[in-house]
């Protein structure tokens, strides 16, 4: 049976731009690299990139969110300003947590999100 998500991965057009973007822009570390495919250590699911392959088009980029956990989202915020990362609004407040959309170096939008729950013990 399934007991939790391995990856969540999606299409890039230039490995190493995106290698750059998610390792030194925002800090992910990686986990694994073969020729065309990275993943980044997030504990027990990782998240990847995989070269597209040129006979397979152009890379589309997706609207459908991957939401990566913060413990600070406004030093993220910070950081994304200074590295001028595409935000996509500012943060925004909802009832479970804190938000804030991004765009990597393909377009794919991206979330980062702190969670107001964890302090109040739900």
């Amino acid at each position: 049976m399934i007991n939790h998500i391995y990856a969540a991965w999606i299409y890039v057009s230039d490995l190493s731009q995106s290698i750059d973007f998610y390792q030194n822009k925002i800090g992910l570390k990686i986990k694994l690299q073969f020729k065309n495919w990275v993943e980044f250590d997030l504990g027990v699911t990782s998240f990847a990139i995989l070269k597209r392959p040129p006979e397979k088009g152009k890379v589309v980029p997706t609207k459908t969110r991957i939401m990566f956990e913060a413990k600070d989202i406004r030093e993220f915020y910070d950081m994304a300003v200074s590295e001028k990362i595409k935000l996509i609004g500012e943060i925004r407040n909802e009832e479970y947590g804190e938000l804030l959309t991004f765009e990597d170096p393909d377009g794919h939008w991206l979330e980062v999100y702190q969670d107001k729950l964890k302090d109040k013990g739900c």
